[in-house]
């Protein structure tokens, strides 16, 4: 067992490789941080990347997507595949410190060994991630995760940084804000490679969904359309069609 000061270079590199836990989080605690070692670590790993599939999951704030990703990781799980989850949170502009909510509603996959969750505060980067996510993600990628979530701080017309990292882009938004969409369509709604509206029992779920098909019917520039799913987190209804579309 290593102590908070014990790990080596060599030993955090082995320890990320195999998966440790400990491991993962001390080296991406070093990331987070700057650390000198974190530069020499991501160094000594980046042949192992390369692997995982990474999703970006976006969106406003309110959306349900830590709750999607819950259920998301479930249906991952039930295939025998490994995750890794990025959840970036908004830091304090006085203290730079993150409620880190996000891990609240991911709890029920804590104790899967083949789960490995780590929330991030932005500490002042703008464009949806945390500067050091890329790295998070490579150190989660050669630990052998399949598939790794990254979650998005919630986002407004700008945060599109995501689309920089992801594989695939999933942008989730729920019935009753039509107007926040069309405030969103001149940056984000470009983005996303699947659309999920989330809370597919409220009444306004049908409309929802015709105002974001009409939003992307005015770029006449792209023939090809994201594939829109109407899902509901809580009891996981169409999850499985999402995850067909994101694959």
């Amino acid at each position: 067992m290593h102590g908070r000061r014990d790990w080596t270079r060599e030993s955090l590199a082995e320890g990320v490789r195999t998966g440790d836990k400990r491991a993962l989080a001390r080296a991406i605690s070093l990331v987070e941080n700057g650390d000198p070692l974190a530069y020499d670590l991501v160094r000594d790993i980046y042949p192992e990347t390369g692997r995982a599939y990474a999703v970006g999951i976006t969106g406003p704030p309110g959306v349900g997507k830590s709750s999607l990703i819950s259920t998301l990781i479930g249906h991952v799980r039930g295939q025998e595949r490994t995750v890794g989850v990025i959840s970036v949170d908004p830091s304090s502009p006085f203290t730079q410190g993150a409620l880190l909510g996000d891990r609240i509603r991911l709890s029920d996959h804590f104790l899967d060994p083949g789960v490995f969750i780590r929330s991030m505060g932005t500490r002042g980067h703008l464009g949806g991630l945390a500067e050091t996510t890329l790295q998070a993600l490579l150190v989660l990628d050669a630990a052998g995760k399949e598939i790794v979530f990254l979650e998005t701080v919630g986002t407004g017309q700008s945060e599109v940084e995501v689309i920089g990292i992801a594989d695939t882009v999933v942008l989730v938004l729920m019935p009753g804000s039509g107007d926040s969409v069309q405030a969103l369509k001149a940056g984000i709604m470009e983005i996303p490679d699947v659309i999920a509206i989330n809370k597919m029992d409220h009444p306004a779920a049908k409309t929802m969904l015709n105002e974001v098909r009409s939003i992307l019917s005015l770029d006449k520039e792209r023939s090809w359309k994201p594939p829109i799913v109407l899902t509901e987190a809580t009891s996981g209804q169409n999850v499985p069609e999402l995850w067909e579309k994101i694959k």
